[in-house]
């Protein structure tokens, strides 16, 4: 019964998260890919800053890689750019992984693929905007992750 309560609990979270970030004018979706980034970098208090730290190096490097595209298509065409731009957005992602602090990669791609999803231009307003989504939905996952082993684990046994 307590696993079904502290699933309860979890959709709850979600759900009144998501009705904060629409009410803020942040997409709900951003706030959903956090709670993937959450997820897919360790699901735990540990991890929740280097997730977040990751995701938003990625949502960075999705800008470089528009950057790119979109500046060299005129000089180098679009194929050109496109290679160009994917090529050293990925290849800078894959390297993190050596990056002690935030080497999440998946959390990397994760980023880059909330803007590119977006259709957003690569502008300070889509960053706030989707910065935001990503914090809402990584800081949702952790509570959801805190209320939920509360609820598991019960009270304390008492030591006598």
């Amino acid at each position: 019964m307590k696993n079904v309560l502290a699933l309860a609990v979890t959709a709850l979270v979600a759900a009144v998260s998501s009705v904060i970030c629409a009410r803020l004018g942040i997409p709900v979706w951003s706030m959903f890919i956090g709670w993937i980034a959450f997820v897919a970098g360790g699901m735990s208090a540990r991890t929740a800053a280097p997730t977040f730290v990751c995701a938003i190096l990625g949502l960075v490097l999705g800008f470089v890689g528009a950057s790119i595209i979109g500046g060299g298509a005129a000089a180098l065409g679009g194929d050109i750019a496109l290679l160009l731009g994917v090529f050293v957005i990925v290849f800078a992602a894959l390297l993190a992984q050596f990056v002690p602090f935030a080497s999440l990669v998946v959390c990397y791609f994760i980023g880059m693929t909330t803007f590119f999803a977006s259709g957003l231009p690569p502008t300070a307003p889509t960053a706030l905007v989707l910065g935001s989504g990503l914090l809402a939905g990584v800081l949702s996952g952790l509570l959801a992750v805190i209320l939920s082993g509360v609820i598991t684990r019960g009270p304390a046994a008492e030591t006598t």
